[in-house]
């Protein structure tokens, strides 16, 4: 029966499900592609249904492979978590946290937890990555994430997910010195349209807030746009080209002066409220409970937690 599984078998399962082809995940878990076509067959036989369908580029999982990819995940994440915390705590740590966070609760938040903590800090390893809501909520839905502050994407279900929220941001128009509007004391909507622009893909929070604050001002947003989820990049572009940034407000305060300036323009550019998240149904480490707690006391808004599975 599938509970009687072994942890080679659905590594195998893990492996074809991120490799997509027999040879790659065999490389993958140091053994021969004969060996992983008859693995691959003796799990088939155990469930009595296929789990593949062999295409001309690989292999791609059937409904019911992904229910077996799905818990094989699961399984050895949760593995992976007690080898780490068994490995901590004979090392003296308590264990190890993975925090995945958007731009200004990286330098806020975790900072603040940080000193909260002190010497409990001690016996814990952070993970910290820092990136935008889609991939970070990926990840976490991946299990290579114990908890994110971020924004529930559209078309993800809220449902799977405890949600605590933290509160909104405000973002800017960074230029360098050198543009053209950088001296006005004032600047219109309509008289940036026709420039350069550098900013997130269209599905991001940032490039949608940035098109409903065009879009409120009966102004068809940018089209002279420059695509690109790294606001270093976007930054770095930006110092060499009259171009047109929209970032987090707390970015400005890590640039120089004498290079950027943020743009005066009559409205605010708001993006949606981000939370604290964490899979629901999946219980968090000693270690990750230390900080997702010092989080919960410090970063959700007094009074305003948000309600469980609501979106961000």
């Amino acid at each position: 029966m599938i509970n009687n599984l072994k942890l080679r078998q659905l590594r195998l399962l893990v492996a074809l499900d991120s490799e997509r082809k027999l040879q790659l995940a065999a490389e993958r878990l140091n053994i021969t592609q004969s060996a992983a076509s008859k693995m691959l067959a003796e799990i088939e036989a155990v469930a009595r249904v296929p789990l593949f369908e062999r295409t001309a580029r690989g292999v791609e999982p059937t409904a019911y492979g992904s229910i077996l990819i799905r818990g094989g995940r699961s399984v050895l994440a949760d593995l992976d978590r007690v080898t780490d915390e068994f490995a901590g705590y004979r090392s003296g740590e308590l264990g190890t946290v993975s925090v995945g966070t958007v731009a200004k609760p990286s330098i806020d938040l975790v900072v603040d937890v940080m000193q909260y903590l002190g010497e409990k800090l001690h016996r814990v390893s952070i993970s910290l990555d820092v990136s935008t809501s889609p991939p970070l909520v990926a990840r976490l839905l991946a299990l290579e994430l114990d908890f994110i502050v971020a924004r529930i994407p559209a078309g993800v279900d809220p449902g799977q997910f405890d949600y605590h929220e933290i509160g909104a941001e405000q973002a800017g128009l960074l230029v360098r010195v050198e543009h053209p509007l950088a001296a006005l004391d004032s600047v219109n909507l309509e008289d940036t349209v026709d420039l350069q622009w550098i900013s997130q893909p269209r599905e991001s929070f940032m490039r949608q807030a940035l098109e409903r604050l065009f879009y409120s001002r009966g102004i068809a947003p940018p089209q002279r746009m420059i695509n690109t989820e790294s606001f270093s990049a976007s930054i770095g572009i930006a110092a060499g080209i009259d171009a047109i940034v929209p970032v987090p407000l707390l970015i400005f305060d890590l640039l120089d002066p004498q290079r950027f300036k943020m743009l005066r323009i009559r409205d605010q550019l708001m993006l949606e409220s981000y939370g604290l998240i964490k899979l629901r149904r999946r219980a968090l480490s000693p270690a990750a409970t230390l900080v997702f707690d010092a989080m919960m006391r410090l970063g959700v808004t007094s009074g305003r937690q948000g309600s469980e599975g609501s979106s961000a």
